[in-house]
């Protein structure tokens, strides 16, 4: 039996725009440390903005509150709600009492510092948008992070150390031996060997734990919230695992030793990147000239 149309049911019509729907929602972070950054709203989802790490996009800012915005999309509109923050979402420096539907290149403002803007883009324009920021932020060569993210995410890191009265470790690693590594088998074997090692650093980390080349064949790894006791326990992990790898290179394996040195936030009156960095480059030093292939925290 066929049920027959309730004539006082509502239907809602939504006018839908099929170029429109083949573009995605995007914005990009225009202030701070993740200048660049690209963050999509997907499609049929509710993404969230503020200071908890339970939002979908967190930032490390004081001002903002704990889930400050949300953006969703209904149709062919982008839905901007402020999320009853303490010190407002703006859209265009106009803010928002309740509720925008957010234009193509409108600028964001949550709290007092972090500035975006939404762009309607195609797949290859985000990608395009990605690659960009990759380059800005990423070794060319191994992937993970370069020297100057890494600079300046210590800045922040011990902002957000002193903060929250917690503390932050790093480790200086160094191919042992490299020059001979390339030596013998030539710089693209050593290249081989640098991506090998940046792939060992890379696994097994935390989301914040930041993993950057800082020259040559050293790296930094930056442990939030982790003493120097354990982050010595990390460095020998890592060491451990980089000698045990093996790197296959045209039909030749070729092995490699690292040495490593810690040093933590707490050891100094006032931490700040350059004693931090260079107290653990002097244990690395240390490492160096009792042996290689080992690790030194104190």
């Amino acid at each position: 039996m066929t049920k027959a149309p309730d004539s006082n049911a509502k239907t809602f019509v939504v006018d839908v725009d099929p170029v429109a729907m083949s573009r995605v929602g995007v914005f990009t972070v225009t202030s701070g440390l993740d200048a660049g950054r690209v963050l999509p709203i997907p499609k049929g989802t509710m993404v969230t903005f503020g200071r908890s790490t339970d939002c979908t996009y967190p930032f490390e800012d004081p001002s903002l509150s704990r889930e400050h915005a949300i953006v969703m999309r209904v149709g062919n509109d982008y839905t901007l709600k402020d999320g009853g923050s303490t010190n407002g979402t703006f859209v265009n420096d106009v803010r928002v009492p309740t509720t925008a539907v957010l234009r193509d290149g409108d600028r964001l403002q949550l709290g007092l510092h972090t500035m975006l803007r939404f762009a309607l883009v195609s797949a290859d324009e985000e990608a395009a948008l990605r690659r960009v920021y990759d380059a800005a932020i990423k070794d060319g060569l191994t992937g993970v992070y370069n020297r100057k993210y890494l600079e300046e995410r210590l800045l922040s890191e011990l902002a957000f150390a002193a903060r929250h009265q917690t503390l932050l470790s790093v480790i200086i690693i160094d191919v042992d031996h490299f020059k001979k590594v390339n030596d013998t088998f030539g710089h693209l074997a050593g290249d081989a060997v640098l991506r090998n090692v940046a792939r060992v650093f890379g696994g097994g980390m935390r989301p914040e734990d930041v993993v950057a080349r800082y020259g040559g064949e050293e790296f930094v790894v930056a442990l939030r919230g982790i003493p120097l006791q354990e982050a010595a326990v990390v460095a020998e992990r890592l060491r451990r695992e980089v000698e045990a790898s093996v790197v296959d290179f045209e039909g030749q394996p070729i092995r490699v030793t690292s040495s490593a040195g810690v040093a933590c936030s707490n050891e100094f009156q006032v931490a700040d990147k350059v004693a931090l960095l260079g107290a653990a480059d002097g244990r690395l030093y240390k490492a160096k000239s009792s042996g290689r292939n080992r690790v030194v925290a104190y």
